[in-house]
C-alpha cells in the first residue's frame, strides 16, 4: 500500500528546483554520515510547524532525483495540549494529501500522560512521540514489501535546536552526553538538519512560499528553552560580536566523538572489570579514569535497573568508598538499592 501511494506521489510533484544548494549541502551531510541506505524507508516527523514542512521538502526533492529507492511518509502526533492542535492535524492532513505523502496520525491527551507519568507536559509529549515513532517504525517493518529496507525515523532539529540544547543542559548540571546532545543519528533515529541553521531555513521557506502552522508558545517566555533562544544566545552572541550557535553546535559534534571513544573503551574493559551479574572486581574498577569508572558503573547499574543513574551525590559517595583506604562500606543509592564495597569487591544489592 505504501509503495503504491509512494509512486504516485513520484508522478503527481513536479520536480523541485535545486534551491541555491542548501538541499545538495543536506544531501552530502547524510551522505558523509550514512544517513540513509540504498533501500530505505523515511518516515518524517510532521508537526506542521516550519523546521517540519522544510524537513518534509528536502526529502521529496532528494527521492525526486532518484539517489536512493527512497520510500517516503509521514508521522503527525495530535498532542492536544494547545487549543490549535486539531488544526495542526487539519494542516498536515490536506499538505500530506496534496503531495499525495501517506500520513500517519495519532492523538494522545499530553496532559492526561503527564499527570500519569508525574512528568511536565514537555516530557510527556517527548515520550509520546518517540513511542509513536517506534510503534510506527515496527509496524512499517512488518509489511511483506519492505522486507530488507531500512526504516528511518527523520527529526527536524537543527543547528540552532542543537545550541539551544546544549546551553539548556549546562544549566542542568549535565555531563558528556548533555553537551553532545541532538546525536546526527541515533538507531532508527536520524537529524539531517544539524548541518543549516534556523535562518537557512526561513529564508528558503519564504522563498518559495511554502505554509506552515506557527506554534504560538515558541515565544513565550513562560518556557526556558524559550528564553535561551530569545534572550540568553542573541546577548551572547552581540557580547563576542559573532554568531555562538554554529560554534556551540561545533562543540557538541566534538563532544560526541569524545563520548563514543568513551563507550568504545567502556565496551572493552566492562567485561574485564565484570566478576558476575552483580559483583565488579574492586582493584580493576580502582585503576579507571574518573570518566571510565562512571560509564562502567552506569552499564553495570542499568543492566539489572535499566532506568536507574545515579545522582551526582550518590557517584561522589561511591568514587570515594572505592578509593578509601578501608573496605566494607554501603551505600543506599535508593529504591532499595545498595552498592557495597567487601573485601576485594564492589556487589550490588537488590531487593
Amino acid at each position: 500500500m505504501l509503495r503504491l501511494l509512494a509512486e504516485v506521489q513520484h508522478r503527481a510533484i513536479k520536480m523541485i528546483e535545486e534551491f541555491s544548494g542548501q538541499f545538495i549541502k543536506i544531501k552530502n551531510y547524510c551522505q558523509e554520515h550514512s544517513l540513509i541506505s540504498q533501500r530505505t524507508v523515511v518516515i518524517v516527523a510532521l508537526s506542521g510547524g516550519i523546521d517540519s514542512i522544510y524537513l518534509l521538502y528536502f526529502f521529496i526533492w532528494l527521492q525526486q532525483r532518484n539517489v536512493y529507492q527512497l520510500e517516503l511518509v509521514a508521522a503527525h502526533l495530535n498532542h492536544q495540549i494547545r487549543e490549535e492542535a486539531d488544526r495542526d492535524q487539519t494542516f498536515v492532513e490536506k499538505l500530506c494529501s496534496e503531495l499525495n505523502v501517506p500520513l500517519f496520525v495519532k492523538k494522545v491527551d499530553i496532559p492526561v500522560l503527564a499527570e500519569q507519568r508525574q512528568k511536565g507536559e514537555e516530557e510527556a509529549g517527548r515520550f509520546a512521540r518517540y513511542a509513536f515513532f517506534a510503534e510506527l517504525a515496527e509496524k512499517i517493518q512488518k509489511e511483506q514489501s519492505y522486507v530488507g529496507h531500512d526504516i528511518k525515523v527523520a527529526l527536524g532539529h537543527h543547528q540552532d535546536d542543537l545550541a539551544e540544547s546544549v546551553v539548556l543542559n549546562i544549566g542542568r548540571g549535565t555531563g558528556l552526553a548533555g553537551l553532545s546532545t541532538l546525536r546526527i543519528k541515533e538507531n532508527y533515529l536520524i537529524r539531517p538538519l544539524l548541518c543549516i541553521s534556523k535562518q537557512e531555513i526561513q529564508e528558503l521557506v519564504a522563498e518559495q512560499n511554502w505554509q506552515w502552522v506557527e506554534d504560538h508558545t515558541n515565544q513565550s517566555d513562560l518556557y526556558l528553552r524559550n528564553r535561551i533562544r530569545n534572550h540568553l544566545l542573541p546577548v551572547w552572541s552581540e557580547t563576542v560580536g559573532y554568531d555562538i550557535k554554529p560554534v556551540i553546535a561545533r562543540m557538541a559534534y566534538n563532544l560526541n566523538e569524545a563520548e563514543d571513544a568513551l563507550l568504545w573503551t567502556k565496551n572493552k574493559i566492562f567485561p574485564e572489570c565484570q566478576i558476575e551479574e552483580t559483583i565488579l572486581a574492586l582493584k580493576k574498577v580502582k585503576r579507571l579514569p574518573r570518566a571510565l569508572f562512571k560509564q562502567v558503573i552506569d552499564q553495570w547499574i542499568q543492566s539489572k535497573i535499566p532506568d536507574k543513574i545515579l545522582s551526582y551525590s550518590q557517584f561522589e559517595q561511591l568514587w570515594q568508598i572505592v578509593h578509601g583506604e578501608h573496605g566494607n562500606k554501603l551505600i543506599d543509592i535508593g529504591d532499595g538499592i545498595g552498592i557495597k564495597r567487601y573485601k576485594s569487591r564492589l556487589i550490588l544489592l537488590l531487593e
